[in-house]
């Protein structure tokens, strides 16, 4: 769990960067950053939220008059101001309320992603877009490493159930119901904030594997070639991904050597992994590699991306980003392969940049002998006829 005495630091850590960048005020409006300054979850919906941050001042609260008490709660925020609703009448809506609060103010900072409509609202303050917030986000402390290790283990938990489950077959209906498993496993084992908390887990079928964005159907099921089990956990607050491409089939000797090939270029960029190094240069130790191995043509994306209150934020471990690995940032290591018509070859795993070098959070085989299913399952196979017969799929 996150301290109070963290909450209040965070917010003494941004008050600083405000001052150093010599703003007057400073406004947190995204869900995230809310979240990670506060410790309160909340859906926004259409009602947007707001910290107002001053150098010298304790902050504020403005959120709508339906979430006031709830907001209360925040242990570092002076006070809480509301508003009617959205929309609202002239003079309660929340545009009045930030004109009213920021009176004086002659030099604004937003979030990078304020919402265009709330920046209209701010126009007459001409604000600067800077990623305050971001910045302090990247670097985890102590108690976020636990958290996130923490969701890592229920990733790793749920990558273990999608291979108990699967056998040649398989229907994807089956794989993403385990998902009710690990939500009971969390529940009795460490609490469930529902608002923080999400479990997505199921698999990529060949050949659809190698269209990563392109989600598959309940319907779908499992043969022959490469498929990609995905774990995407949120545990309180905290994320963690574990990615792994298995066989329910021997597979073909092309895809061994694309899978050999993806695993040398992932120990690539770990070989790399420590403070001082450029995320640019992990991106084209892996995918520089497949690049010169001929498998340019079959790249789609990056090798990775930053992990913590979300699946996917900063750093960006990619080609031509400027940022640079320090200790205790998180990160994903995923370059893929993605051969159209046979299917796709990636594993990702949650690893924790260290002092010396990098820990791995995600724990699950990696080798192809530990990830290729054999055997009948009768059981599984009985249970899956069961499960689509009653949905009514074939």
């Amino acid at each position: 769990m996150i301290s109070i005495a963290e909450y209040r630091e965070r917010i003494s850590t941004l008050q600083k960067k405000v001052a150093e960048n010599g703003l007057d005020a400073y406004i947190v409006s995204s869900e995230g950053s809310i979240y990670y300054l506060t410790g309160v979850s909340y859906f926004p919906l259409e009602r947007p939220f707001f910290i107002i941050v001053r150098p010298a001042s304790p902050p504020v609260l403005l959120v709508p008059a339906l979430d006031k008490v709830h907001l209360s709660q925040a242990p570092n925020i002076d006070e809480v101001f509301d508003y009617w609703d959205y929309p609202a009448p002239a003079g309660r809506s929340y545009g009045d309320k930030l004109a009213n609060l920021l009176a004086g103010v002659k030099k604004l900072g937003v979030e990078p992603t304020l919402p265009v409509d709330i920046n209209q609202h701010l126009s007459t303050f001409s604000p600067r877009a800077l990623p305050l917030v971001e910045e302090l986000r990247v670097i985890k402390s102590d108690a976020e490493v636990a958290m996130i290790r923490q969701a890592a283990h229920y990733a790793d938990t749920a990558m273990q159930k999608i291979m108990q489950a699967a056998y040649y077959g398989v229907g994807e209906i089956e794989l993403f119901s385990q998902g009710r498993a690990v939500q009971m496993q969390i529940m009795k084992e460490v609490g469930y904030d529902a608002l923080t908390t999400s479990i997505q887990m199921g698999a990529w079928p060949a050949p659809l594997s190698a269209h990563p964005h392109e989600f598959p159907s309940v319907k779908d099921r499992l043969w022959d070639g490469p498929n990609v089990a995905m774990t995407f956990m949120r545990v309180n607050g905290y994320a963690a991904e574990c990615e792994r491409t298995f066989f329910t089939a021997a597979p073909s000797s092309q895809v061994k050597d694309a899978f050999a090939e993806m695993t040398k270029a992932r120990n690539k960029a770990f070989s790399l992994l420590k403070p001082g190094v450029l995320c640019d240069e992990v991106d084209l130790a892996a995918n520089g590699y497949l690049r010169g191995k001929g498998y340019g043509q079959y790249l789609l994306h990056r090798t990775g991306h930053g992990i913590g209150l979300g699946n996917h934020e900063g750093p960006w471990v990619a080609e031509a980003s400027g940022e640079v690995l320090r200790e205790n940032m998180v990160i994903s290591i995923e370059p893929g392969i993605y051969i159209p018509d046979i299917g796709g070859v990636r594993h990702s795993d949650t690893v924790l940049v260290t002092r010396d070098g990098y820990e791995l959070l995600t724990r699950h085989p990696v080798d192809i002998k530990a990830l290729t299913i054999t055997g009948a399952r009768p059981l599984n196979r009985l249970r899956g006829s069961i499960i689509r017969r009653t949905l009514g799929f074939k």
